[in-house]
């Protein structure tokens, strides 16, 4: 469900965007969408296959969207070009594709690149080992980071936990020259889930959550940031077009 405790079983759409952030000193794609090879083959997917995620593709219309590749494209970047992917957390809809990006920097919090290898419950169906096994070959360049990482050290594009949704759920504060944004990925579902502290029950840890949507709140507060909520089609009109420069 959408918000817990509203609207039982019935169907909402959502969005899973991915953002590019441009900085003087390097490129930030924030989160990788799904995987459409994933889409294409499920059951072929990965190590181990995904066959599970069949019933899932019946509900996903990827003809609305583009990859992120060509997304970048359309930008006039190549994949070569992303200095660093800072991944909110790995489940299927955040993940994927991070294979496409080998020049970049991975930015994941420890605690949910361990627990992606043997989550627990619910949890288990939305995580993919094809999404993340890249992640365990040396040529990639992992950052597993706890706690808050600053990517370029002047404040302009800062990780900061929100665990609940995940165990290493994370949060993106970004710094435009225009205004300040929080990207709050999955710290709740829908707009109205973040204003009335109402998550989705499959979460990791619903205490985690209430603290972690307060803990966004705090943070836009006092930076008088605009809250994105990752996957409420309606939060991506909040956001600057065309997009604002980071400081």
């Amino acid at each position: 469900m959408a918000v817990q405790l509203e609207d039982p079983g019935e169907p909402y759409t959502g969005w899973c965007p991915c953002y590019l952030l441009e900085h003087p000193e390097g490129l930030v794609l924030f989160d990788t969408g799904i995987s459409r090879e994933m889409a294409a083959d499920p059951e072929g997917y990965g190590p181990n296959g995904a066959a599970h995620m069949t019933a899932f593709l019946e509900t996903l219309d990827l003809s609305v969207g583009q990859s992120p590749t060509d997304h970048l494209a359309a930008l006039g970047y190549e994949p070569e070009d992303v200095d660093y992917v800072v991944l909110s957390h790995l489940h299927v809809d955040h993940a994927g594709n991070v294979d496409a990006f080998p020049e970049a920097e991975i930015v994941v919090q420890k605690s949910e690149l361990r627990y992606a290898f043997w989550p627990d419950g619910v949890q288990r169906l939305f995580y993919l080992e094809g999404d993340f096994s890249p992640l365990r070959d040396e040529s990639v360049d992992v950052t597993a980071v706890t706690g808050e990482y600053d990517l370029f050290g002047d404040g302009s594009v800062v990780a900061f936990p929100t665990p609940g949704h995940t165990p290493g759920h994370q949060s993106l504060a970004v710094e435009l020259e225009s205004s300040a944004v929080v990207l709050a990925a999955d710290v709740a579902n829908s707009r109205g889930g973040y204003e009335r502290e109402r998550v989705p029950s499959f979460s990791w840890s619903l205490e985690d959550s209430l603290e972690s949507i307060q803990r966004v709140r705090d943070r836009a507060r006092a930076t008088n940031a605009t809250v994105i909520v990752h996957h409420d089609p309606e939060e991506q009109k909040k956001l600057p077009d065309p997009p604002a420069a980071l400081e």
